[in-house]
């Protein structure tokens, strides 16, 4: 005989509607999860580094004045930084959602100084 603690509640419990989500693990597109995972390691090493927090918060900073892009313009005539920087610096520079997200990631992990 079996006891349960567990009262039948039968059809007074809301069924989930719509599709089931699909088993983790199981045909799931992982893509997502590992440009997440690889954007919050990145999150973690500015945040650690007090050069590059000072860096990303500037451009981040100008990217939310609209000043950026003399920023990279300035930056490209300049001959005292090599290429594969510049190249790196205007990259990350066109992406004004991950330059706001690692501003964001600093606000919350309390490093913005």
């Amino acid at each position: 005989m079996s006891i349960s603690c567990i009262p039948d509640l039968g059809p007074n419990i809301a069924q989930p509607t719509g599709p089931k989500p699909p088993y983790p693990g199981k045909n799931v597109d992982r893509s997502a999860e590992v440009h997440w995972l690889e954007d919050l390691e990145a999150f973690e090493a500015i945040s650690q580094d007090a050069t590059a927090r000072r860096i990303f918060l500037r451009m981040s900073a100008m990217s939310k004045a609209g000043r950026l892009p003399a920023s990279l313009d300035e930056l490209a005539r300049e001959h005292g930084i090599d290429d594969q920087t510049k190249d790196q610096l205007a990259e990350i520079a066109g992406d004004g959602g991950f330059l706001l997200a690692v501003e964001e990631y600093l606000r919350r992990t309390m490093r913005l100084h």
